[in-house]
């Protein structure tokens, strides 16, 4: 089943681009946990929620806006659009454009 069109997040800050991030990523864990382990509870200290910090998702953003004339930054927003997307979560601006209307 195809996704429909992804949100523009390309004109987000990097901290903007990092709670979408970190959305995405609490809803990977949940789904990856459910589909382990199901209603069980995983075992103490296993499938721990580890996320990037701020600072290093951070840096590696800006890493990557910097190489290839930001084709790679590029990337990973797009990836990131995709990935938020499969999971229901609202971009920043979907979320400001909501509240508006």
């Amino acid at each position: 089943m195809a996704i429909g069109p992804l949100a523009d997040i390309s004109a987000l800050q990097v901290d903007q681009l990092y709670d979408l991030y970190y959305a995405v990523a609490e809803k990977d864990h949940a789904f990856r946990l459910q589909s382990q382990y199901g209603s069980v509870t995983p075992p103490a200290g296993h499938c721990e929620f580890r996320p990037l910090s701020r600072e290093s998702f951070t840096q590696r953003v800006l890493h990557y806006d910097s190489l290839g004339a930001g084709e790679i930054g590029q990337s990973l927003r797009t990836r990131l659009a995709r990935q938020a997307a499969a999971y229901g979560v609202a971009s920043t601006k979907q979320k400001v454009a909501k509240r508006a209307a």
